[in-house]
């Protein structure tokens, strides 16, 4: 429900300016969106507004998260936080996955050694 009304409100709200490749900032209850060009390097700008709302300055360093087929940006300090946070949570996920990649190659590493 919630998706089906933020596309209908995406459609009726966008507009492309006629001098630019930027749409409107679109505002729904905390969620804005707006759509940005990346050049050819891959460079892309975050709106000001958007900057401004979430205190990123100049030289900020930001982690890019790859989640399937979604790019998550976070302030750095924030995911510095977040690790050595009294949370273990983080590190259970990241330990999780570490042992899932050095199990799927288990075979691998045996039949290495074996043949040795």
């Amino acid at each position: 429900m919630f998706l089906s009304n933020l596309a209908s409100e995406v459609k009726t709200k966008i507009y492309k300016s006629n001098h630019t490749n930027h749409t409107s900032v679109i505002k729904m209850n905390n969620i804005k969106i707006k759509t940005v060009s990346m050049n050819e390097r891959g460079v892309i700008v975050i709106p000001e507004e958007m900057r401004e709302d979430l205190g990123l300055e100049g030289n900020t360093t930001l982690v890019l998260v790859e989640n399937g087929k979604e790019i998550i940006v976070k302030k750095e300090n924030d995911v510095i936080d977040k690790l050595t946070s009294d949370d273990d949570s983080v590190w259970k996920k990241l330990s999780e996955k570490s042992l899932q990649r050095a199990w799927e190659k288990e075979d691998d590493v045996w039949d290495k050694f074996v043949k040795k």
